[in-house]
């Protein structure tokens, strides 16, 4: 594994470029002196649970608002993804919702417990009560993707990291709790692991990558076409079953590219017979795929080039030029383009005598290519996320800093960097019925800063209405300090609400990637896994705005909104109604019953903006009609409910 070192970057920017050539920003940014040298990590449970094991348990800090979004699920295991987030969140055409996660019950030494975490809300109805249990049962998996079967069963694929390929589960009936664990898509001696895929009813695609953590004398990863461990591409028709393509590698991927593939550098979508596939690195460009006809043909097209590709350590890059940072997702719009994101990178080598270079990873940029005009756009930048004035998303040290093989670098507390991602990373991305497409992404937030001087990350987004010609401003989804917001997944398709799940906890970085063991500087916690409901017009009319979540200052001047019917209904005891409210607050909560007299009147006071779960107790009350009206602010909705 080459040896890579770091170099920090603050950049805040504007830009549109032409396809076929890097992104770009002023040439003002500035760059630093490049820092200690430290290797890639690239983590799976079965290797990375050396790197932070200890059981230290957290504490709240009275800071945590736990009425914020609706909790769905937990784990101890905090790791993702090592680049890009794959689709782990599913709107159904009838409104229901289906979400996976990597999960694990405790913080056990390597996690034995790790798998797939699942939870299931229907239309008129509430998430299954959370959970950090796995799916499936016996079998140790990791990295899920979840898809949706032709009859509206769910199915979730996680990679088996010891032996190399993946198992699938999937649910009896739509909705309910996919079981059982079969092995497929084995590639003996080699070890297949991190997938992404996509599905169009029982035609799934699949594209993955090897793991090279290999023990002494066992190979564990392919060179094919120059590359070692590429991407490959498999196929099914019968939801799984059987695969009738397996370990493919695409069209024109080889060593002219690149010389190695990458763990989680990759997306994937499909939409009919039309299949897209993205694969981006550092040191190799964005490259799209595009299949028509099922996946059997493909064409390849290079939406950002990498000047330097195939990099090979003997070739100086002193111009500092604009890359990738391996985090990319891709999006088919309603008439079959293709829409592909990407991190901003940059990197740097000035000396051919070794295989090390360096990149920056205080990069913080989104862009974005369109199949429909052939550009690159920067559509989000740090600068948005300013709070001092000067137009710049300062970071501490320990948010870009990675461990070292002597364990934390000099003079910083702790590290909080994602592998070799840049500081705004992980685009995730969703359209509407209308054609607008949303993308949110992972971003630090200036001084919100831990107890160990790492800035905490927030979950921001911008919109586009002209199908990605031009894009709005930022805006900042999750809003609480003191906690780390990270690793958010879109539903690839939005109604009147864009639909995110996320990971939350209360240290910057990840126990897996960032903790020295005998320092304990990230210790194993409870992450939350979670949801909220955004409603597209507040989006598009800007209204999520730059709110930092720091305290209700003033009362609620805004609006409720009315996410689900109270659920169940009829009831006898608790019943649960989901509403949203577009800026912070009190929430006055009125029952009636038929004849117009109130039986019960709740405050919930100090509420943040977004999505909220309100719980009634109704065991007191007759059986009988009644009705319930939430206020906040300036809004009321009101809705009735039956008493059994």
């Amino acid at each position: 594994m080459k040896k890579y070192y770091l170099a920090l970057g603050l950049f805040c920017f504007s830009a549109a470029v032409s396809a076929q050539g890097p992104a770009y920003v002023p040439a003002s940014a500035n760059s630093s002196v490049p820092q200690t040298a430290s290797k890639e990590v690239t983590a799976d449970v079965a290797t990375a649970s050396g790197n932070g094991t200890t059981s230290n348990k957290v504490t709240n800090r009275g800071n945590v608002d736990h009425n914020n979004h609706i909790l769905i699920g937990s784990t101890f295991y905090d790791l993702q993804t090592n680049y890009a987030m794959s689709r782990r969140i599913i709107l159904h055409a009838d409104g229901s919702i289906s979400a996976a996660w990597t999960t694990s019950p405790n913080d056990q030494s390597g996690f034995p417990l790790r798998g797939t975490g699942f939870n299931f809300k229907s239309n008129a109805g509430n998430w299954a009560t959370p959970s950090s249990s796995r799916v499936e049962n016996s079998a140790r998996t990791g990295w899920p993707c979840i898809g949706l079967l032709s009859d509206g069963r769910e199915f979730v694929i996680g990679h088996e990291a010891n032996q190399g390929g993946f198992f699938i589960s999937k649910a009896a009936t739509k909705g309910a709790r996919p079981t059982g664990a079969t092995l497929i898509l084995q590639e003996t001696p080699y070890k297949p692991i991190w997938a992404r895929s996509a599905n169009n009813g029982d035609t799934i695609h699949m594209i993955y990558s090897y793991t090279d953590s290999a023990v002494a004398g066992e190979k564990r990863a392919p060179t094919r076409k120059g590359i070692f461990a590429p991407m490959v591409y498999s196929r099914s028709l019968d939801g799984g079953t059987t695969w009738d393509i397996q370990h493919i590698m695409l069209p024109n991927y080889d060593s002219t590219i690149t010389n190695n593939g990458g763990a989680d550098q990759y997306a994937i979508d499909c939409q009919g017979s039309t299949v897209v596939v993205a694969n981006a690195d550092l040191l190799q460009g964005v490259l799209v795929w595009k299949s028509t006809d099922f996946g059997t043909s493909w064409t390849r097209t290079i939406v950002d080039t990498f000047q330097y590709a195939p990099y090979d350590a003997k070739k100086l890059m002193t111009d500092t030029p604009f890359t990738n940072d391996g985090s990319v997702d891709v999006l088919l719009d309603k008439n079959g383009n293709m829409n592909v994101f990407w991190g901003l990178g940059r990197v740097l080598d000035t000396d051919t005598s070794d295989d090390s270079y360096s990149f920056f990873p205080g990069v913080q940029g989104i862009v974005h290519w369109s199949e429909i005009d052939n550009r690159a756009r920067v559509i989000a930048s740090g600068g948005a996320f300013d709070r001092s004035g000067d137009a710049i998303n300062a970071l501490e040290a320990a948010t870009y800093a990675a461990l070292g093989t002597s364990g934390i670098p000099t003079n910083v507390a702790t590290v909080a960097r994602l592998g070799n991602t840049s500081a705004m990373r992980q685009p995730s991305a969703s359209i509407d019925a209308n054609g607008n497409i949303y993308c949110a992404f992972s971003v630090p937030i200036e001084s919100d800063i831990s107890d160990l001087s790492a800035n905490f990350r927030d979950i921001g987004i911008v919109y586009s209405k002209d199908s990605g010609k031009t894009w709005s401003n930022e805006q900042n989804v999750t809003q609480l300090r003191n906690n780390e917001d990270d690793f958010a997944c879109l539903a690839r398709r939005s109604n009147n609400f864009v639909h995110m799940m996320w990971q939350r906890d209360e240290y910057p970085g990840t126990n897996l990637q960032n903790n020295v063991a005998s320092v304990g500087n990230h210790p194993t916690t409870d992450n939350k896994i979670l949801y909220t409901a955004i409603p597209v017009n507040d989006i598009l009319t800007n209204q999520l705005g730059m709110q930092w979540g720091l305290k209700v200052e003033e009362p609620n001047t805004g609006e409720v909104l009315l996410v689900s019917q109270n659920y169940p209904n009829p009831t006898s005891g608790l019943t649960n109604i989901t509403v949203n409210l577009n800026a912070p607050g009190d929430l006055n909560v009125t029952v009636r019953n038929a004849a117009g007299m109130e039986v019960k009147n709740i405050t919930l006071s100090n509420l943040y903006r977004g999505t909220h779960n309100i719980s009634l107790d109704a065991s007191d009350l007759a059986a009988g009609v009644y009705t319930y009206s939430i206020t906040a602010g300036g809004s009321t909705i009101t809705n009735s409910m039956m008493v059994k």
